[in-house]
């Protein structure tokens, strides 16, 4: 594929009428050709000019050129060299060309840059005689850990016809891709060939390519442009990884591969649809290509194209199965892994994991083939299974580090620590540069902490530390390892020094936070102190759920069961906000679940507020639908509520009778009139609406159903504010209020304001009516502080 200079503006306008698209990059200036050197070539047939050394223009490698000379008539006086001849127009007879595979990759990075990412792609072809196989794929990087790599592959078939090359894009492949990828194939093809070629479909049309390769060279010789209509490729070779090139004014053309002759056939079939599909109208494209199959039934390549749409799409997996299982000759090396991300997404998994491996074994091209093995093992719930299979896609892909990363970690689960310390040896010899190979050693040490192998954590973050001493990420993790291995103290003041410079650089320290705050409650028994600590991480931090609920568990600790029934209040609001965002990962949801469960037993249990602990419960089952013990408490708790409403509410009037000063039988009066009413004045919601406690319970349930499925109802929280405060549930409405202070606009916050003081003052008044004097103080310290 040489440069553009190869080419003259005819190519450009008639590429550019072949509907490009935006993902086409334009190609850059390409650099000027090495300096040509020209001698007299004088036969039997006459008199000549030749290369005298072979020259190179862009990615090619012109070896030989050979112009015959005209009209020239023996004897000659040949004593002035070229210079005496070189205004001769000649007629080219022939060529040589020899494009490698290693110079080609170099060449076309730069001009994919874009592509898939910001930055150039690695770049790896294999030639053959009728063709190649190209994969383009995000640069490798040592610090690369958990983002997704990014492979296209696709093969070129060639053919030539007279002076002209044709070069086919099909089969193409990929994994992690945002488009199809025979949409990402074409677009890499006119992105790396430019105005080079015309497009039709996915065939791109080099026309007079010798000639115009020689014109473009011989003028810089000095020499006239020669004519070239007589000029046919008539032969073209692989040799090792260098294509080989042939081109004459008389001889047979080349034999077409049957190969070739398909892939040509399948890009007319499917032009107009590739042609939408370059353009991103991929419905469009689908019912071309579904016509285009009714044309040739259970052809390889269209089916291919289109279940390549399907998966895109989502929900067509067994229809896109269907398609490529009808194309029963397709060749599975090429259609495997959209068949085994199909099956994924179907559900048979056992399946898809054989698929990724025949995958990983059959494809020639090393991106692509370990990204295969690498989902096998993501997929697997072997660990031992799934490391064999990481071996063996580190075999076909040394270089990567995100395949290195997992492999580390993977090593570490079935304590091979030796392999997993090499892994992390190389990943450092990777890289240059003291911070990233402290990057390198802070991540292992974060690696090791999260196996539990904490000793040896420290190790790693002291080693991360040598490169950049006053990392507080790195400090961090040495003081939470050395809390572990029971060194409190120090740790506990490496904590705290890590939050000090975090807090300084303005750089996010909730998870030094967290860890400073589990050594004061779990090492020191500080509870109040590490209560503090959590309550300083905001609620729109990435571990909020984990810090209100183990605010909750320390308030319990200390027995301020108030304070606790109202940190898990905010952190099942919080949960339930997030599951309806469908914004949770895995370590957010798992630690959730986990204190939502602790939530409940200590409703159930301490304050026998069997309401409070079944939304506690069904909130953790929205998280983990199939859990056996959620479930089970569940069930547990809804057949005791059946058995007797009434005796399941909340009992806080029967733990007022408990903690009554010595001496009183019986409970105070009831308190002054609450200036809760007096907020919602006007609201249009009457207390009367509802006529006794089992109904209301059953309307607080259906709107907060409501609210859950539209946050935005202001009218539903005011209705269930009033419930909620009819029903003595006072944790819970304040809760609910203080989760909409939060988001409320200036406006709604002025209306909110007053009842949540209202609800403070409730809580606090009830608190000291029952001697739960720290309680109290709590409620009234918040009622202060509120602006």
């Amino acid at each position: 594929m040489p440069s553009n200079r190869i080419f003259p503006a005819p190519a450009a306008r008639h590429a550019r009428g072949t509907g490009k698209s935006s993902l086409a990059t334009p190609t850059p200036t390409p650099p000027a050709a090495d300096a040509v050197e020209l001698r007299l070539a004088i036969g039997r047939e006459g008199l000549g000019l030749e290369l005298a050394r072979p020259a190179r223009l862009g990615c090619v490698e012109v070896t030989a050129i050979a112009v015959a000379l005209p009209g020239a008539r023996f004897p000659l006086d040949v004593s002035g060299g070229v210079s005496r001849f070189r205004h001769r127009r000649g007629e080219l007879h022939r060529m040589e060309l020899e494009l490698s595979a290693r110079a080609l990759e170099q060449w076309a990075a730069p001009l994919l840059r874009g592509l898939m990412a910001p930055e150039s792609p690695e770049v790896w072809v294999s030639v053959r005689r009728d063709g190649a196989t190209v994969a383009i794929s995000t640069a490798p990087d040592a610090l690369v850990e958990r983002a997704e790599t990014r492979v296209l592959v696709f093969d070129l078939a060639i053919l030539a016809a007279g002076d002209t090359l044709e070069l086919i894009v099909t089969r193409a492949r990929g994994a992690g891709l945002e488009a199809p990828a025979t949409a990402l194939a074409m677009g890499a093809m006119v992105s790396a060939l430019g105005a080079v070629a015309s497009r039709e479909g996915s065939r791109f049309v080099l026309g007079e390519a010798s000639t115009r390769i020689a014109r473009a060279l011989l003028p810089d010789a000095g020499a006239r442009a020669p004519s070239g209509e007589r000029m046919r490729f008539t032969a073209i070779a692989a040799q090792g990884d260098t294509w080989i090139l042939h081109a004459s004014s008389d001889g047979a053309p080349p034999e077409s591969s049957e190969a070739s002759l398909r892939a040509r056939e399948a890009a007319m079939l499917t032009r107009e649809g590739d042609d939408a599909r370059l353009a991103g109208a991929l419905d469009r494209a689908r019912a071309l290509d579904v016509a285009a199959l009714e044309r040739a039934p259970r052809h390889p390549e269209i089916s291919r194209r289109l279940a390549e749409i399907d998966q895109r799409a989502g929900g067509r997996a067994e229809a896109a199965l269907a398609t490529l299982v009808e194309a029963e000759h397709a060749d599975a090396a090429h259609t495997g892994i959209v068949v085994a991300e199909l099956l994924v997404e179907a559900g048979d998994v056992e399946a898809a994991i054989a698929t990724f491996m025949r995958v990983g074994d059959a494809e020639p091209a090393p991106a692509l083939g370990a990204r295969a093995f690498e989902r096998a093992a993501e997929l697997s719930l072997d660990d031992g299974e799934a490391l064999e299979m990481l071996d063996r896609a580190m075999a076909r892909a040394p270089r990567s580090g995100r395949l290195r990363w997992a492999r580390l970690r993977k090593r570490l689960a079935v304590g091979r620590l030796e392999d997993a310390l090499a892994d992390v040896e190389h990943l450092e010899a990777q890289v240059a540069g003291g911070r990233a190979k402290h990057v390198v050693w802070r991540r292992a040490g974060e690696a090791w902490s999260a196996a539990g192998f904490r000793a040896e954590a420290a190790t790693m973050f002291e080693r991360a530390l040598r490169f950049v001493p006053d990392a507080p990420d790195a400090l961090a993790g040495l003081g939470a390892a050395l809390v572990s291995e029971g060194r409190v103290a120090r740790g506990v003041a490496l904590l705290t020094h890590a939050i000090e410079l975090a807090e300084s650089r303005g750089v996010s320290s909730e998870d030094m936070v967290l860890d400073l705050a589990r050594a004061l409650a779990e090492s020191m028994e500080d509870f109040p102190a590490a209560i503090a600590r959590v309550r300083t991480v905001p609620q729109a931090a990435r571990r909020t759920l984990e810090a209100r609920g183990l605010e909750g568990r320390w308030r319990a600790r200390l027995g301020d069961l108030g304070g606790a029934s109202l940190a898990f209040a905010r952190l099942r609001d919080l949960a339930s906000s997030r599951v309806e965002a469908n914004d949770q990962s895995d370590a957010s949801a798992r630690v959730a679940f986990e204190l939502l469960l602790e939530a409940a037993t200590l409703e159930r249990d301490e304050k026998v507020d069997l309401f409070a602990a079944q939304r506690h419960l069904a909130c953790a089952l929205r998280l983990r639908p199939h859990d056996a013990v959620a479930l089970r408490d569940y069930r547990d708790i809804g057949a005791r509520i059946a058995r007797g409403p009434l005796a399941a509410m909340t009992t806080h009037h029967a733990g007022r009778a408990e903690a009554l000063p010595a001496g009183q039988t019986e409970a105070p009066p009831p308190p002054r009139p609450s200036p809760f009413d007096l907020a919602f004045e006007g609201s249009g919601q009457p207390d009367e609406g509802v006529p006794d406690d089992s109904e209301a319970e059953v309307r607080a349930a259906e709107l907060t159903q409501k609210l859950q499925a539209d946050p935005t109802r202001d009218d539903v929280v005011d209705e269930l504010a009033r419930l909620l405060r009819k029903l003595g549930r006072g944790h819970e409405l304040l809760a609910l209020l203080c989760a909409r202070l939060d988001d409320a606009t200036p406006e709604r916050r002025v209306e909110l304001l007053a009842p949540t003081r209202a609800a403070l003052e409730d809580l606090a008044r009830d608190a000291e009516q029952a001697g739960r004097l720290s309680e109290a103080a709590l409620y009234r310290e918040t009622l202060l502080a509120m602006v």
